[in-house]
Order: structure tokens, then sequence, then C-alpha cells
């Protein structure tokens, strides 16, 4: 996101006449930030990059310091596609092989994630209940820690951002078995998605979004969305990005709402069953 951000920068600076300052601000899942907007001015001048978070805070989170209607979404700049990747010495080369052998020893293999609550940890818990397999989830600080256990095969899955795994994936060390995306990748064109493979609710990408006050003029709310998604839509930036694991998409305000919804009603049923809370 911090990358994202700063790569965006320069070009909508350009197109607005205006400097921009890129703030990071991390910690509490984003919440830190998003209470920070919250409170600011509706004047157009502090906007807010969202990630997969922006979706599902709100049913992790109870006691939260701001309102998601404190915030209207502009537009969804990319999608980060995921994938279900597995160690090659498991002895499993489809997705019907990994969920027979999970079944065959419920509870005794466990998947890792980049914390609780995260887009990728979800997706993990959307994929137990769609197979109906019994996975222990390890939540990580980190994503190389994952990548490192799984190389070990101390764990035997996880789902993570192409970037992530890459280089793993085609040396042969990872094996891909579902892809969460709408349609193949050409760079991994033997690499099925999870619809095709028999599980099209399961879903986790690590999307990035732009997000301004509530209360904005329309005139400058309009003004900032389409600056922004003209800008990571430049040829250059899309080749920049795609290298980063992001497929660019560039959404419209009412894209990006409809988006937002159907992934809370996507995650609120995994995430009331599996009791998932960050508060």
């Amino acid at each position: 996101m911090d990358i994202l951000s700063r790569l965006l920068a320069p070009i909508v600076s350009e197109s607005l006449g205006q400097p921009i300052v890129v703030e990071n601000r991390p910690g509490a899942t984003g919440t830190l930030t998003m209470a920070a907007v919250a409170s600011a001015p509706a004047d157009g001048y502090t906007l807010m990059f969202t990630g997969s978070s922006y979706a599902t805070i709100a049913l992790l989170m109870r006691n939260l310091p701001f309102s998601m209607d404190d915030f209207v979404p502009l537009s969804r700049l990319t999608l980060g596609p995921t994938l279900l990747a597995v160690p090659s010495g498991l002895g499993v080369k489809t997705m019907a092989e990994f969920v027979a052998a999970a079944k065959a020893q419920p509870g005794k293999w466990s998947f890792g994630s980049s914390g609780t609550g995260t887009s990728v940890h979800l997706g993990g818990e959307l994929f137990k209940m769609a197979a109906g397999v019994d996975l222990a989830h390890v939540p990580y600080r980190a994503t190389p820690a994952i990548v490192t256990d799984l190389l070990e095969a101390r764990i035997q899955m996880s789902v993570l951002g192409v970037a992530d795994c890459r280089q793993y994936l085609h040396s042969g060390q990872l094996r891909g078995l579902a892809l969460s995306h709408s349609e193949r990748m050409p760079e991994f064109p033997d690499l099925p998605t999870f619809a095709e493979v028999g599980y099209p609710d399961v879903s986790a990408s690590n999307d990035f979004g732009i997000a301004i006050r509530a209360g904005t003029p329309a005139p400058i709310q309009a003004r900032i969305e389409e600056v922004y998604r003209a800008a990571v839509q430049r040829p250059e930036m899309v080749q920049r990005l795609a290298d980063m694991g992001l497929i660019v998409v560039g959404t419209s305000s009412a894209e990006f709402k409809r988006a937002l919804a159907a992934d809370a009603a996507r995650y609120a049923e995994v995430i009331r069953v599996a009791n998932i809370k960050l508060d």
C-alpha cells in the first residue's frame, strides 16, 4: 500500500497542481489511519489508501472510534490475486488430492497467514468451510516467515500473494493448487482458479483503493477519483504494478462500493462461524 501510494503521488500531484504528502500510519489493522481521516475536515485535502481490511474491519472490531459511514470509497485501484500454495514435498498435486489427504488426518495439518483477520486468513477459513477440512490456523507476523515454514513443510498450506511466492512456484519448491481470481494468470497458465476446482465462493485478494472523508463536496470527490483512476491506468504503471503481483482495475466509486458490499457479505459468515475477533 505504501509503495503504491508513493508511486501514484507525483502523477496525481501533477494532475491536481497540488503537492501530495504520503504519511504512513501503521498499526491496529489500519484503524489509526482511519480514525485520523474520520476526524479530518471534509475538504478534500486528506485522503486514505485502503487495503483488504476496509471491507471487514467493522465485522472484526466492535468498538471502532469511527463509523464506516465517515468515508466514501472513490476507486478500487488494484487487485492482488492470491493462491493456495503447498510444499512440493507434501505429495499432493491437485486440490482434490489435498482435500482428501487433509480429511484423512483432521486437525493434524495447519495453514499459515499473515495475521488474524487478514484477507488471506479469511480466505483460508473460507476454504476450510467450503472443503470441509480441519486445518489449524497459525498466524505469523510477516509473510517471509510463512514462506520459510512452508518450504520446510512445518505448515502444510498458506494463501499467499503471487509476488510472495512467485520464485518458489517457478523453481518447483512450492506448488499452487488454486488461484483466487476471476481467470487464470498468463504467468501461471496451468494454475486453475478456485472456481475451476469446485470452490467458487473462496476468495482472498490483497486489494488497494482510495477513499475520502464523507461530506467532501461531490465535485472534489469526482476530481480526485478521476485523477487516481487515470494515474493507475498509465501503461508504465500497469506494468510496474504487474511486476509486483498487482492487477490494475481503477474502478469507479460506484463499482468500488458494490465490490466492498460483496466482500463484506462473503466474509461475514466465516467471521461469525470461526469466531474471528480483533478486540
